[in-house]
């Protein structure tokens, strides 16, 4: 669905044939010649493995060792023996002798093709010389192939030494995502390379390079308005972040974009009726990327405004289908036209729109509900979570907004709303307010709607535990059982139920909390439906 799915496996992409792979393109893994993952023991073992392996075939001293093992903490007397240990038990993991040892220093054999990040550089400089020899399409195969290597952040956990080498690598990822909207650009796609490129831009405000691509890419589709404005936008960053105006090649395409009187249009699409996009939509760069030249059928779930349409309509932006529709089942039951990209809003249950969807391969469909479905033949799901806090930063300042609506992009939008436009002193009272709960809950009332919707429909017995765990940050099935006075085993399916409602996350294993916006909206209830005597209790 992202471009990857039909290439090779990632975890065969870098292992040679009979030989190890070592992947570091996110936390340390090693793969046995039988392809399966071997067991590098984790914690001060892995750290050391993962040290070796940044400095392959070349001696690392114990001092170097025991400084990245013990990081920052004490290093205790028995550090020397401690480091026998950990090497002992990694020789026991890696077969044919692979980690060697001189007085005061250690290293480990790696062999050509075993390390992904020399793999995915590889990959690199193929697609480089595929795109030099005009093979644009193999070019996208071998840059999504190096794409798909990338697990996180390359030797991810390491402190020490490792800088360069992350630095490099990041550096590497960034590059590949170039020469991925090149050749999708020399394909004749630039609505897959706008998608690229926007996330780039985002991620990287100062790299002129990619916002030179993104303009020529806007003004390959017509769209001169938007390349004038990505220029706008890259000169803002520049001149704020570095004090510089834009480079040379980015100036000067700029003025033969404002010097063209008739630039090169494409026919606009021939059917569309999607709402307009929502003005200064940010984040979820990650999603789009995963939705980047997508087909079938599409799941997009999460809580009450979190921003399930304006997300479906950004990828509806950056599909470059030519016929695109919009349908709120809750309110038509109209078949829709034969369509490209086709949007299904408000979807309660597999069923209402069974009948609705394309007989197309080829089209791309995206049903939007605030809960999970199931029984459907789709092609990916994605759930939306709150923005990130430096996502949500770019659509206020307002320390008060971003702390009670912690990265749910609906609330926020909706309280910079109302302060538009006021006076500062007016702004600073309003602000101060929300730090009261049922102040808050007023200003947030058109937000807070929908959760009566989604609340209306549960059964009483879960309503009331709904309630209940509004009264809490965090809670465990021990602790919910308590605060509903009932078992485990009888809280445990209604937290599932509100899971599939995306009012309840699970952050870490076993531990559960209200999401933002859903805890203000439980409380309000629990206040105001419960006795003082229970709300003690």
């Amino acid at each position: 669905m992202n471009g990857h799915s039909a290439l090779p496996s990632v975890r065969n992409a870098a292992q040679p044939c009979g030989g190890l792979a070592f992947r570091v393109l996110g936390p340390l893994e090693v793969d046995g010649p039988d392809g399966r993952p071997l067991d590098v023991c984790g914690g001060k073992p892995a750290t050391v493995l993962t040290l070796l392996v940044l400095h392959r075939n070349a001696w690392v001293s114990t001092e170097q060792l025991i400084d990245a093992v013990w990081a920052g903490r004490d290093i205790p007397a028995s550090a020397q023996n401690n480091l026998k240990t950990y090497v002992w038990q990694l020789r026991r993991a890696l077969p044919d002798e692979r980690i060697e040892s001189r007085p005061g220093a250690y290293r480990v054999r790696v062999l050509p093709g075993e390390l992904d990040a020399d793999v995915a550089a590889g990959l690199c400089d193929e697609a480089r010389s595929l795109l030099t020899d005009g093979s644009p399409l193999e070019a996208v195969a071998v840059v999504e192939r190096a794409l798909s290597l990338w697990r996180g952040c390359p030797y991810d956990g390491l402190t020490v030494d490792a800088t360069s080498a992350v630095d490099r690598l990041t550096e590497l990822h960034r590059t590949l995502r170039e020469d991925l909207a090149d050749a999708q650009l020399a394909l004749g796609r630039p609505a897959a390379a706008i998608a690229v490129l926007r996330s780039l831009t985002e991620e990287e405000p100062l790299r002129e390079l990619a916002w030179a691509r993104l303009m020529a890419a806007y003004r390959q589709t017509g769209r001169r308005h938007d390349a004038l404005a990505a220029y706008q936008r890259a000169r803002t960053a520049l001149v704020r972040d570095l004090g510089i105006e834009p480079g040379a090649e980015l100036t000067a395409l700029h003025q033969e974009i404002l010097s063209e009187e008739a630039p090169k249009l494409v026919p606009p699409p021939l059917s569309s009726n999607l709402p307009p996009r929502i003005p200064g939509f940010v984040g979820r760069a990650h999603e789009l990327r995963t939705l980047q030249g997508a087909t079938g059928v599409v799941t997009i779930d999460g809580m009450p405004g979190i921003g399930k349409t304006a997300f479906a309509l950004e990828v509806a932006a950056a599909s470059g289908h030519e016929t695109q529709h919009y349908v709120d089942v809750s309110s038509s039951v109209q078949l829709p036209p034969a369509t490209g990209l086709l949007i299904l809003d408000n979807v309660d249950h597999a069923d209402q729109v069974r009948r609705l969807l394309p007989n197309n391969p080829d089209a791309l469909v995206l049903l939007i509900s605030r809960h999970r479905l199931t029984g459907l033949d789709r092609s990916g799901a994605i759930t939306l979570d709150v923005l990130a806090s430096d996502e949500a930063e770019r659509l206020t300042d307002i320390d008060q907004v971003l702390r009670w609506c912690e990265g749910h992009p609906g609330a926020i939008r909706h309280l910079v709303e109302r302060m538009r436009n006021r006076k500062p002193w007016t702004v600073r009272r309003m602000a101060a307010q929300l730090d009261d709960p049922a102040a808050r809950c007023r200003a947030l009332a058109d937000v807070l709607a929908p959760f009566d919707v989604a609340y209306d429909g549960l059964p009483g017995p879960v309503q009331r535990f709904y309630r209940r765990i509004g009264a809490t940050p965090q809670f465990d099935l021990g602790r919910a059982a308590r605060l509903a006075g009932m078992s485990q085993q009888e809280v445990e399916p209604m937290v599932d139920l509100l899971m599939d409602l995306n009012l309840v996350a699970e952050p870490a294993p076993g531990r559960f909390a209200l999401l933002p916006v859903a805890r203000d909206h439980a409380r309000q209830l629990l206040l105001a439906t419960e006795s003082k005597a229970e709300l003690v209790a």
